[in-house]
């Protein structure tokens, strides 16, 4: 039995000069423009062909790297490591050489030595940056850190040099573009998304990704971007939200907000990846023995199971 967990505050709060700034913005723009806010005050983007110019406080710093020209190089084999508790009682040694998406808290496993060089990192969560984002001076210099706007933002206020240490790449909002205004799916080619209900996916990241609760599904696009033939999604539980990440103690585990999304944006958007996925002869399995998502949605594959090994 697992003791209760502290009650952290749901985050740590921002600087006076940023929320005020935020705030000021939003009261002088309209609602479409609203999701610019998460930026500022200091990060300034500006687009150079499919790639952007980072300005942070006024000074160039870098330049993120290009979608399109990733695809060049994609496995047909991918594992996206998420920071279920399940992960604990697996056997990770498969991922040692594998091509691995680390989400958030899971590039602990690049500092622990499990994984040797992470395929790529997303984070689409500020506040990770902001509690937890020392975690990231463990990776190599020139890892593939693939960030929303906000993300890109708390990098900066935590320590601006890290801009060049990574290889960046800027993950949109599709429908919310950094810069201008909310769009919608019609201002878009056909080809590079999916919908049913509320439900969408992104099959073209250079057009932006969409959001159904969880950081998982931000890497799952990424396979579907690179048209990875096989998806392997470790530490994919959805249950057991009072319990710390497989990173975490109770003494600092982060708020959690998964639970609240679980029936009414995850799991609409998972069977929608399911289905595309088998239309375009792709394969997604979920590597996690204790998770809320049927198997009859994505089936478990049991590789990192102790007595699989």
């Amino acid at each position: 039995m697992f003791p209760a967990p502290r009650s952290p505050a749901r985050y740590k709060p921002f600087k006076p000069l940023t929320g005020l700034v935020r705030l000021v913005y939003r009261l002088t723009h309209p609602p479409s423009m609203h999701h610019i806010a998460r930026t500022l005050p200091y990060l300034n983007m500006i687009p150079n062909g499919d790639v952007w110019r980072i300005h942070w406080q006024g000074q160039f710093i870098t330049e993120t790297h290009s979608w399109s020209e990733w695809c060049e190089s994609a496995p047909s084999k991918l594992y996206i490591v998420g920071s279920g508790p399940s992960v604990r009682k697996q056997c990770l040694t498969p991922l040692a050489d594998a091509a691995c998406v680390l989400l958030n808290g899971a590039v602990t496993l690049c500092r622990d030595g499990v994984v040797k060089q992470p395929y790529a990192v997303m984070i689409e969560d500020a506040r990770f940056v902001q509690e937890k984002g020392e975690l990231l001076r463990c990776l190599p210099q020139g890892t593939r850190l693939c960030l929303v706007g906000s993300a890109v933002q708390a990098l900066g206020a935590m320590d601006p040099t890290l801009f060049e240490h990574f290889n960046l790449y800027f993950l949109d909002g599709f429908e919310t573009p950094y810069g201008k205004p909310k769009r919608t799916l019609e201002e878009v080619p056909q080809a590079d998304y999916r919908i049913d209900g509320e439900a969408r996916l992104s099959l073209n990241l250079q057009q932006g990704h969409f959001g159904c609760g969880t950081v998982m599904y931000a890497g799952v696009q990424l396979g579907f971007h690179l048209r990875v033939k096989r998806m392997l999604l470790v530490g994919f539980d959805m249950k057991n939200f009072s319990r710390p990440r497989f990173y975490e103690t109770h003494e600092d585990a982060s708020w959690c907000g998964l639970e609240k999304a679980l029936h009414s944006r995850t799991l609409p958007a998972f069977i929608l990846a399911a289905d595309t996925a088998h239309q375009m002869g792709m394969t997604i399995e979920n590597c996690s023995h204790c998770s809320a998502v049927p198997h009859s949605i994505l089936p478990f594959n049991p590789v990192l199971m102790p007595e699989s090994n």
